[in-house]
């Protein structure tokens, strides 16, 4: 107990001396000339329970955090701005007493006419979520600079991350057995360390309104792998095109297909490995029909070469959100429908209530290799991982409170054409999350 205490107080410490430095900058930066200095803070609560057969009860999961954010806005010169942005959180679960982070600290920065009159140079600097052009591969918080350059006809992104300074209950980034083996060792404060670069050309409405977006991104693991322990490392590039665009009115379409070689480093033997990820999807808006919004798509991710061969997302990912399902050797589609029931009405309270109704079926791909979860077949040809469905209502009370209600359903796969033994029932969720901010 006493270990563990211990090493809660240095996360918390760490987490307050950087708020604190940041946060007096950004109140010497609210005194310059032309700065403005707004603040505020928000409280979030979820209480989620799942329940199935193969439980042996219920499981609980209840978390609260608090957060308290910053900015300073300042003109250094015409057509200029920059803006400090900076916020702190403390985060309680039932099975952590407490956890102080830094969420956010960025400085962004807005200057136009850069190398002419219709030039834009948009850019970040600091901790904040880089995502990339496919939403896939890289979803997630991170130290770094992220820099768009737009001039008529193009968009130019560069961007690099190091992930070695998140604290390590907070990193999302496990891609290896070493980032698994890290994730539940409580004596290490930090998260993996990896590096990683992005790189972006997007072509905006080039023909017939259609965008093209050409993707690089290369991630490299910082680390060496212990052999003995039975680990290993990961390092991986992506490369890809996404086009996206309108078809008719209210009717737009995204399609995306992506390579990636990857290095698995074992300490004396290195395995390469080849992977493909394509999406597509089609979205219908009707706002005539109670802000209606269709949408219906799907994923397939696999390896393209060897069986043991995958495709590897640098932030982890699921499919779903009941069954949790890893973004890995999967190929899903899914249909949706949402609507707000009550946009009509005179009062507001009503015109925000939000619903939404998910259906998604899943298959594994290649039949040589497991779904990494709970009674999945470890050989066998069943592809057949299941099928979910997602309910979701969410309700703006008033600008500053917020309810959010999850029902889900999860059917796996059983038999000579499921993936999963018949160990694996059906599994059920149910989640509340309520926000405030002030």
């Amino acid at each position: 107990m006493k270990h563990h205490i211990r090493i809660y107080i240095e996360l918390r410490s760490v987490a307050i001396r950087t708020a604190v430095l940041l946060a007096a900058a950004l109140l010497v930066t609210a005194t310059l000339p032309a700065a403005e200095f707004t603040w505020g803070g928000t409280l979030d609560g979820t209480l989620s329970a799942t329940f199935a057969d193969h439980q042996s009860a219920t499981e609980t999961e209840l978390s609260g955090t608090a957060a308290l954010w910053m900015k300073s806005l300042f003109t250094p010169g015409a057509g200029t701005t920059v803006e400090l942005d900076i916020q702190p959180s403390y985060t309680w679960t039932d099975d952590r007493p407490y956890l102080f982070d830094l969420d956010r600290a960025k400085a962004d920065l807005l200057v136009s006419r850069l190398v002419g009159p219709s030039t834009v140079l948009r850019g970040s600097v600091g901790r904040f979520r880089f995502i990339d052009a496919s939403s896939f591969i890289l979803t997630d918080t991170a130290d770094g600079v992220d820099f768009t350059l737009s001039v008529p006809g193009v968009r130019i992104r560069a961007a690099g991350a190091y992930t070695g300074l998140l604290l390590n209950p907070v990193s999302n980034y496990r891609m290896s057995q070493a980032d698994i083996a890290d994730a539940g060792d409580d004596d290490l404060i930090l998260g993996p360390r990896r590096l990683i670069a992005l790189t972006e050309l997007t072509f905006p409405e080039v023909l017939l309104r259609q965008t093209v977006t050409a993707s690089y991104i290369g991630q490299w693991d910082l680390r060496d792998a212990d052999e003995d322990a039975g680990e290993d490392t990961l390092s991986s590039h992506y490369a890809g095109l996404r086009l996206s665009g309108p078809i008719a009115s209210g009717l737009f379409h995204e399609i995306g297909f992506y390579v990636s070689p990857s290095a698995r480093d074992a300490g004396s033997e290195t395995r390469n490995e080849l992977g493909m990820l394509g999406s597509a999807r089609l979205r219908y808006y009707r706002p005539d029909w109670s802000s209606s919004r269709f949408s219906v798509g799907g994923a397939i991710v696999s390896g393209m070469a060897d069986t043991e061969d995958n495709f590897h997302t640098i932030s982890s990912q699921d499919v779903g959100v009941v069954a949790e399902i890893p973004l890995k050797n999967i190929a899903y589609g899914e249909i949706s429908y949402g609507l707000r029931p009550f946009s009509g009405s005179a009062t507001r309270i009503f015109r925000d209530i939000q619903t939404s109704l998910t259906g998604r079926t899943m298959f594994r791909v290649s039949d040589t290799q497991p779904v990494d979860s709970f009674g999945a077949t470890v050989s066998g040809d069943g592809k057949y991982v299941g099928t979910e469905v997602a309910l979701n209502v969410d309700w703006r009370i008033v600008s500053d409170r917020g309810v959010s209600v999850t029902w889900g359903a999860f059917y796996p796969g059983t038999g000579s054409t499921g993936t999963f033994t018949t160990e694996r029932k059906p599994e059920y969720l149910l989640r509340a999350q309520v926000s405030a901010s002030y």
